[in-house]
């Protein structure tokens, strides 16, 4: 397709021929060609976007773009046309959730409605030059119903666009919203701030420390994610050897010549690097190289994780629809800090199998919900779960009996770290790509190893005296104590040991139920290490405002909270901490040598 507008020859003017633009094109789907333009070329990418730029600047200040009353009148007979049959359709309708759903797809309607608008403002609302459809909706269309923070959606239909204004019926409907958005705007920073400086504090050690940690194992994800890219194959696949770096064309000769569904990467979450992760773990930078070592890639992953927070908390005001269809799944700031803090009361939280064994009975719970009787427990299921599994199902421990969101931490304690890890780092990218933000998969990763990475012992271990039931300790060093008395077995003798080396994202002590074992040999696995002896453990995930203190330095736990008692209990117990570690405080704290060490240290 050759370009159609001026605005085409305008913007390819500026870029090489081989990253022209060939259709309809957004602010989005620029930015991503740039950054490859950066990745492959850098002196071009310079060059262009500096004559982009340029010529930016000129055509605002020759030409620029006004906003008239054409670009804000409604199309009246189109819009009423879904006003109208969603009022009828309300009357004496009382079930909440069916009104919700008749709302939602009459915004749905009034969406497609507004982006087939004519005029300058729907231009820049598609591109996402300024503003986006579904702000524009309530100028031009109708908001259709206003939100209340206690009460919920409204009962009054807004028929009227903020470009005609409001009846005072309507004015006085929305005016709860619009004070609760002015409030949120006020303290909505403060949250996500308070959020940022607690991620820091979990991810500050987690330094580029070597450049191969020698592991074997990554996530595998499906070939056409395009979180796939600037990362290291984990293992050698189709000829191409271990550590190839998978490109776009890489992509292509998977799908095209191998007709391959996905591939196995290499992932900070698997990186076995004693401290920190390494080079080709973590893959390339937004620049197309290695992280350089020493580079504090922690800190720049917090930083990412957190910066969407403050869009997140604001968009009640600035993103958005009134109405969303209630889900039972973390949405937006509120399903992030649940993940995050795992509270104990957790919202929508499913119900899951306590241990290995059979639902018995499901019955009716007389407060409403259901009692389910499985493997010697009666557990109860509120009101709006439903029960997805029947009597006589047989399943393992910490797999759903009902719909809901699973608890993280009660998921590690029942399936492991690793499988932890993974459910943790798929629940938390799903909120933040249902927020519009697509983020490096990789950040989520590197928080999930810094986050759920600790173990237990539930029994004393005369093989390492200095060991006492009740330690929590950090997972490379369990890995490290008890990684080295294993047996080679099959999948199929497996069964029932606990693995003694990693596979893929499964972690050492993880138990080999009959559906790790059927999960491994669909991905090619034919035998496992099994720990010849392992004591009881429990895998531990903690909140992540708790999370920083479990460390044994006590100089960097002061870069966290409760410094009173860290530094009472240090004392109390004799503590060290070493100034030439992987966390930079008490490199600050020295200071005669502050500086980037070998191995990622300070």
């Amino acid at each position: 397709m050759v370009p159609t507008s001026v605005g085409h020859y305008l913007i390819n003017d500026s870029l090489p021929e081989k990253y022209w633009v060939k259709g309809p094109i957004t602010s989005k789907g620029l930015h991503n060609l740039i950054v490859g333009l950066a990745k492959e070329d850098p002196d071009q990418y310079v060059k262009s976007v500096s004559e982009m730029k340029r010529r930016g600047d000129e055509i605002s200040t020759m030409e620029g773009l006004s906003v008239g009353l054409d670009d804000i009148t409604p199309q009246y007979a189109k819009r009423d046309a879904i006003i109208d049959p969603l009022i009828k359709q309300l009357e004496g309708m009382t079930d909440r959730n069916e009104r919700v759903k008749a709302v939602v797809a009459a915004q749905t309607k009034m969406l497609d409605y507004t982006k087939k608008h004519p005029g300058s403002m729907t231009a820049m609302a598609l591109t996402g030059a300024r503003g986006n459809p579904a702000q524009l909706m309530k100028i031009i269309g109708s908001p259709l119903v206003a939100n209340d923070e206690r009460r919920g959606m409204s009962h009054i239909i807004i028929r009227r666009s903020y470009a005609e204004g409001l009846s005072p019926a309507e004015y006085w409907t929305t005016t709860p919203e619009a004070r609760a958005n002015n409030v949120a705007t006020v303290v909505s920073v403060s949250k996500p701030g308070e959020m940022a400086k607690v991620l820091v504090a979990n991810m500050l050690h987690k330094t580029v420390s070597m450049v191969d940690c020698g592991t074997s194992n990554g996530v595998r994800l499906p070939v056409d994610d395009v979180h796939v890219l600037d990362r290291h194959l984990a293992v050698g696949e189709h000829g191409f050897p271990r550590n190839t770096l998978v490109t776009p064309q890489l992509v292509q000769e998977f799908k095209q010549h191998f007709h391959d569904s996905d591939m196995i990467v290499r992932s900070p979450m698997t990186c076995i690097a004693k401290n920190g992760v390494c080079q080709m773990c973590y893959g390339l930078d937004e620049k197309g190289k290695l992280h350089s070592m020493g580079v504090n890639v922690g800190v720049r992953s917090a930083q990412a994780l957190s910066e969407p927070l403050t869009q997140m908390t604001l968009g009640s005001k600035h993103a958005t629809l009134t109405i969303r269809e209630r889900k039972l799944e973390p949405q937006g700031f509120k399903g992030v800090r649940q993940l995050l803090e795992i509270p104990a009361i957790f919202q929508h939280e499913a119900v899951l199998m306590p241990g290995h064994g059979e639902v018995t009975k499901i019955e009716k719970a007389p407060q409403g919900g259901h009692f389910i009787h499985a493997a010697g427990h009666k557990l109860y299921a509120s009101p709006e779960l439903t029960v997805t599994s029947k009597a006589g199902d047989k399943h393992e421990a910490g797999d759903s009996l009902t719909n809901g969101v699973p608890h993280p931490a009660k998921l590690v304690g029942f399936k492991g770290i690793g499988a932890g890890r993974q459910y943790f780092v798929n629940a938390l990218h799903k909120v933040y790509s249902g927020e519009g933000i697509d983020l490096d998969r990789r950040h989520m990763e590197l928080l999930a190893k810094s986050t759920i990475n600790h173990v237990r012992l539930d029994e004393a271990d005369d093989d390492h005296p200095h060991l006492i039931k009740g330690d929590t300790l950090d997972y490379n060093a369990f890995r490290d104590y008890y990684s080295k008395n294993t047996a080679r077995k099959s999948l199929e003798e497996a069964v029932g040991g606990r693995l003694g080396e990693e596979v893929l994202h499964h972690t050492v002590g993880t138990e080999i139920t009959p559906s790790l074992a059927d999960e491994l040999r669909s991905k090619g696995v034919k035998d496992v290490a099994v720990a010849k002896r392992l004591p009881r453990v429990s895998f531990v995930m903690k909140s992540f405002a708790m999370n920083p203190l479990i460390t044994h330095d006590w100089m960097t736990r002061l870069s966290h909270r409760y410094l009173k008692g860290s530094i009472q209990n240090a004392a109390h117990v004799g503590e060290d901490s070493d100034i030439h570690g992987a966390s930079p405080v008490p490199g600050y704290a020295y200071g005669a040598e502050f500086q980037h060490g070998p191995g990622g240290s300070y």
